[in-house]
Order: C-alpha cells, then structure tokens, then sequence
C-alpha cells in the first residue's frame, strides 16, 4: 500500500507541475493531458504490487518527454532562475520515481547476472570448440575502411550475432591483422576464437555469403549489414534478442535488445594483459577518483554531416536535470551522505572548443574531467591518427569510462554513444535508463525503428498524422519539442507524433545454443 501511495502522490504532483505550465504550451499541452490521464485510469483499474514497476517505469518515460518538451519552451541560461526551479521540481518528480524502481535493482542485477555468466560460458564453448575442423565457421569481412572504432565493433558484433543464431564459430578474416587501425587485432584483444583462418578458412576459399541459417556450407562469409539487407533479409539482426530469454528479460530489464547485446560487445571487447595496462593508464589522466560521475559523449567533426548540429545546452539540461534528483534522493534518504560537487566526464573530437565552452558556462557548478585538451583524432575516418594505436586506446578509454557513468548524455545516431549504452548494460546489469539521447531512441538504424502507439491520436494539424492504439510508428526524423517525425505503418502517412504516446517493441526469435534447458 505504501509504494502504491507513492504512486499516486507522484502522478498527483506530475500533473500539477503539468496544469502549471499549461500557458507555456501551444496545442501539445494535448497530448500528455490525455496520456497522463489514459495511463492513470488504466492503471487505476490493475495496479497491484506485479505491475507497480512497470507503472513507474512508464510514467518515468512520460516525464522526461515533458521535460524535454517544457525544456524548449524557454531559453536555457545557468543564470535563468526560472529554469532552475522548473528543473529542480522535475527533480524531485524523477527522484520520487526512481526510489521506487530502484527499491527492486538488486532483485534484478542478480538475476541478470546469472544470464550474463550463461551467455558468456555459451560464447566460450562456441568460440574455442575442442575441434575446429567439426565446426561449421562463419567469417567476419573486415575490409572496412570507412568506418571508425564504434562502427567496427557493432559490424564485429554484428556477425557473432547472426554466428551465435546459427550455431557457427566466427573467426575474424586473415584473423584481424587486417582491419582499420595499424595495430593487429591480436595486439589489443584477445582472440575471437582458438580456430585460425590460415588453417581452418583460407582452404575452402572463394566463400559463399552467407544468407541464412539454413546453409550447409563448411565456411560462409559474412559481409557488411548494409550490403547484406540490399539483397535480403536477415531475421537474427542486432534488435533481436533469445526468445529463450524473453520471459527473464521483459520482467528484469527494461531494454531486452540493448542488455543482450551489451553482453555480445562485452565479449568482443575483451583486450589483453598489455592493452589493459596501457588503457588504466590513459584513464589514470582522467582523474576520475573514487566519487560517482556522469558523463557525455559529443561527436562533432564528420558527425556533422549526418545529423544537425546540437549545442552543449541540450546536453547540460540533462546532466542538471538528473542531479537535481540525485540531490534530492540524498537528501530525503536517512544515510549520512552528501553530494560534494557534480563531476561531469566530458568525450569529444573536439576536446579544445568543448572543453573550453564547458568551463566557461557550466565550470563553476562541475568538476570537469577528461582527457588531454589537447587531443587530435583527426577529423575524418580517413585521418591517419584515427587508425593509431595510441586513437584506438584514446577512444577505448573513454568508451569504457563513459560506460562506467552513473548517467550519460549522448546521441544514438552515434556508434560511440550506442556502445556506451550496450557495453553499461554489460557492466552495471539493470543500467536500461541510464543514458539518455538527445536526437533519437536507441536502434542500429534509427530511420528503421518500429514502436508502438498507446492510444488513439487525432492530428491536431496539418503537420501531425493520426493513429490508432497499436499502431506500428516508424521513426523518421530526430525527437524534438516532445515530438519524431514518424511513418504510420497502416495508413503510410508521414508527419509529426508525440514520443509520450510511444512505446518500444521489442523482437525476440531463437538462439538455440543459449537454451537453458542444457
């Protein structure tokens, strides 16, 4: 009854902050009056302790879009006061929710982590079998010279994906000593798989590609997604997660397709006893400290030529937005804690301007930490310092360091960001909503995402399209002012549709070789 209690006195102030700002709103305030109201009399009719999570959860996504939404009706500025109370109400709302779901996170971690431990031993057992020559292989083209640390390692996980839905061994091609950076793979990681190309591939050279789970063939060769997809359809794509673990996942995650993945990359990315000292070594500069920190990830430089531009506003709003809560959960908890100062991990291309505009705006409320100001990555993939030992290192270390945030601000048409958010997921267990994006939701191809109306939609213009409740919404165009530019599935109409009215749809198909049944 207490945490129902809760419940309910949060939605109740949730729409009070609502009907507050209700002027500063044009014909939106629409949207989440309706949706906020929808939720409440579903949930009036079945809440009990079985569903409260999954009630925080979704009324914990409806805040943060209108946030985002009341976040852009007026100017960020750190000395706007009126921003700084709406912020900290919103605070205290997120800080009221997320003491409830975080009531259960060890309940799920140590669930979770029990699925992570069956994965990896799954992996081990299918990447170094006893005898390679009993072993159906599937090789990973690594021809990608167009591609940059983020976008390799998904391509990587990418075919251990579709290798694993098939019960193949993935051997990398010429085993990585060729690929986009001058260090051989074997340098920096260890081996995919005890089973080498030179013995076990380059025989049965030409390869056939490989096009589904039903080739015979002894060795296929697995080419780029994107080349792949132009001739067919490949079912175990990277949104894919076991149906073997859909029951475990929907219950203890909120994010089933992330959290598997996360667990993929994490056994790509396993670097060697040289590569891990050289790496606690560029993240000995960081200074990071033995206190918690947040974190974000802003890619400039080629990134500009595939997603408009973003300022550090739309950032820092969410970085304040989540220590606002933070604070106030400190706060109103009975441990003798304190929050010193807001520590703030900074990633970027472009460390001199970042940097400098950080410190200048936000510097005197953060502690800010990051790599050398100084640092060059090049500006293009083509760069030679992009495809250095000491890039690669540069760029590890602060992937992993960002995935070691306790909250991070990013963008998920970036590889690096998505990264971040897989390898969390790997790292901390239950970590589903701990990133956040500023352009779109999590998924490979962002302009391919399927997600779920809640409810009917009327138009309200000539921008916006109708749906019905279960209609399949195709993402479009970036989030902004609360709403995507989306494709209805059903009536192929294109326009604008408010994200609060949204939700995911999670695939799942089998992976034999994970069952929990052996």
């Amino acid at each position: 009854m207490q945490l129902i209690y809760y419940i309910s006195g949060s939605i109740f102030i949730f729409l009070t902050i609502y009907i507050h700002y209700f002027y500063f709103l044009t014909n939106q305030q629409f949207v989440f009056h309706s949706n906020i109201l929808l939720t409440i009399n579903e949930k009036n009719k079945c809440l009990n302790l079985q569903n409260i999570e999954s009630t925080t959860n979704e009324l914990r996504h409806k805040l943060r879009n209108l946030f985002d939404l009341l976040g852009n009706s007026f100017s960020y500025n750190t000395k706007d006061n009126l921003k700084d109370s709406r912020s900290e109400l919103f605070g205290y709302l997120l800080s009221e929710i997320d003491q409830i779901i975080e009531s259960n996170v060890d309940t799920h971690k140590k669930v979770l982590d029990e699925l992570a431990q069956h994965i990896n031993n799954t992996l081990y057992k299918l990447q170094y079998p006893n005898d390679c020559n009993n072993r159906r292989l599937l090789v990973c083209y690594m021809g990608l010279d167009n591609c940059g640390f983020g976008c390799i390692i998904h391509h990587i996980s990418f075919c251990l994906h579709i290798s694993t839905s098939s019960n193949r061994t993935l051997v990398l091609e010429n085993d990585g000593s060729k690929w986009y950076y001058s260090a051989k793979w074997a340098d920096v990681f260890e081996q995919l798989t005890n089973c080498e190309y030179e013995k076990h591939v380059r025989p049965y050279l030409p390869l056939s590609k490989y096009k589904s789970i039903d080739q015979k063939d002894k060795v296929l060769l697995l080419r780029r997604r994107f080349e792949i997809e132009w001739e067919f359809k490949i079912p175990h794509s990277p949104e894919i997660a076991p149906l073997e673990f859909k029951e475990i996942l929907t219950k203890h995650h909120t994010n089933p397709p992330a959290w598997f993945m996360g667990q993929i990359i994490k056994f790509v990315l396993r670097e060697n006893q040289t590569t891990s000292a050289k790496l606690n070594k560029v993240e000995a500069t960081f200074n990071l400290g033995n206190e918690f920190f947040t974190g974000i990830h802003v890619r400039r430089t080629d990134k500009r030529d595939e997603s408009p531009f973003r300022g550090l506003e739309d950032y820092m709003k969410w970085i304040d937005f989540w220590y606002n809560s933070e604070e106030i959960k400190i706060q109103n908890s009975k441990q003798n804690k304190t929050l010193n100062k807001r520590r703030l991990f900074i990633a970027t291309d472009e460390p001199k301007t970042i940097i400098e505009e950080l410190r200048k705006s936000w510097g005197s409320q953060y502690e800010l930490l990051h790599n050398k100001i100084n640092a060059s990555y090049g500006n293009r993939y083509y760069d030679p310092q992009r495809r250095s030992e000491k890039s690669l290192l540069a760029i590890f270390a602060e992937i992993r360091t960002l995935a070691k945030c306790r909250f991070v601000v990013c963008t998920f048409s970036s590889n690096v960001c998505r990264l971040v958010y897989e390898l969390m997921q790997a790292y901390r267990g239950y970590a589903g909503d701990n990133v956040y994006s500023i352009d779109y939701d999590y998924a490979e191809y962002w302009y391919k995402k399927e997600m779920i109306s809640t409810s009917d939609y009327k138009a309200k213009n000539k921008d916006e399209i109708d749906a019905l409740e279960g209609d399949i919404i195709i993402f479009k165009k970036q989030k902004l002012n609360g709403f995507i530019g989306g494709l209805n599935n059903r009536t192929k109409k294109e326009g604008k549709f408010p994200i609060s009215l949204l939700k995911e749809k999670f695939k799942f198909l089998s992976f034999p070789v994970f069952s929990l049944n052996d």
